[in-house]
């Protein structure tokens, strides 16, 4: 009886302990789970700056765009003053703003700037806020033709004592703008390093790529995500496509035009085949008929001879 009980407290006990624990923990996560939040700084072509709040929640082990979610942003200092917008997150977590005309002097005043993002009554009912430090940077490109070898140049630059300097270890994306997205200039590697002069060297080997009606095509070359600039992107419009003309054989005889432009040999081909087979239903409808006629005369010979 006394090794059943120990048996029953071996296995029991711990049992209940996994139990307890793990539905403590659940209560936990329930009262406050966690949040993943993020803000991305945009610069386009060094002249539209925008901010996307990037909000998640923890559920079921995977974090999940949070949807409905009020947040408020902040330039330097969550002071009214100082407030870039309010905003609701969408179904995919996010939201999108400019800054604001009034806080533009602020903005132009200095070159690293902190956003503040502050969640309101975030899930588990408490407010959260969030620190997002923003240097602010430069992108250029231009291109070169050596000798016939065509290459993209990228100038990356950041603020250095009210002097734009060069920015090294960025790294550069550059590409071809396309519907589908950005195809890279090159198929041996798309991201590159600035150098100590805040430079990087992209050769073109995309040739006979589409163009526009001048045979134009737009290189992009972007930083994403760094921890310092966040993201920039600028665009150029180079000659370097190639001009198809289209041309259509439409009103032409081909085998996928309409009816009325079939190719003459096929008409004669299944015209042929369609006579060919109602000559034979015709043959074979008067060799009955002759068959019909043959056995009446042979019947009334037959009567008139008994």
């Amino acid at each position: 009886m006394k090794t059943l009980s120990r048996l029953v407290s071996k296995t029991l006990v711990p049992v209940l302990v996994l139990f307890i624990a793990t539905a403590v923990q659940a209560q936990v996560d329930s009262t406050n789970p966690e949040l993943s939040v993020n803000l991305h700084y945009y610069d386009d072509n060094n002249t539209l700056q925008y901010l996307v709040p990037d909000i998640k929640i923890k559920e079921k082990g995977r974090f999940q765009p949070l949807q409905g979610q009020a947040v408020e942003i902040y330039l330097d200092s969550n002071q009214p003053a100082n407030l870039v917008a309010r905003l609701t997150t969408d179904e995919n977590g996010k939201s999108k703003t400019v800054i604001p005309p009034a806080l533009q002097a602020a903005w132009n005043a200095e070159t690293t700037h902190t956003f503040i993002v502050v969640l309101k009554t975030a899930p588990g009912g408490r407010d959260e806020t969030n620190e997002f430090p923003v240097t602010k940077a430069r992108i250029s490109i231009d291109t070169v033709n050596d000798a016939g070898t065509r290459s993209v140049i990228v100038l990356v630059q950041k603020p250095v004592d009210g002097q734009w300097k060069p920015a090294a270890d960025v790294d550069v994306k550059v590409g071809i703008k396309r519907l589908g997205g950005n195809l890279p200039v090159s198929s041996d590697e798309e991201s590159y390093t600035t150098d100590s002069t805040g430079q990087i060297s992209a050769e073109f080997k995309r040739d006979s790529l589409p163009a526009d009606t001048h045979g134009n095509i737009i290189l992009v070359a972007r930083v994403e995500d760094n921890d310092q600039f966040g993201n920039l992107s600028v665009q150029k419009t180079v000659p370097w496509g190639k001009l198809y003309h289209h041309t259509t054989e439409f009103g032409k005889r081909t085998l996928w035009a309409t009816r009325s432009h079939t190719p003459v040999w096929l008409m004669v081909m299944a015209y042929a085949i369609i006579a060919a087979v109602w000559g034979v239903i015709f043959y074979l409808v008067g060799q009955l008929v002759k068959i019909k006629k043959m056995g009446r005369q042979a019947s009334s010979e037959s009567s008139h001879a008994s």
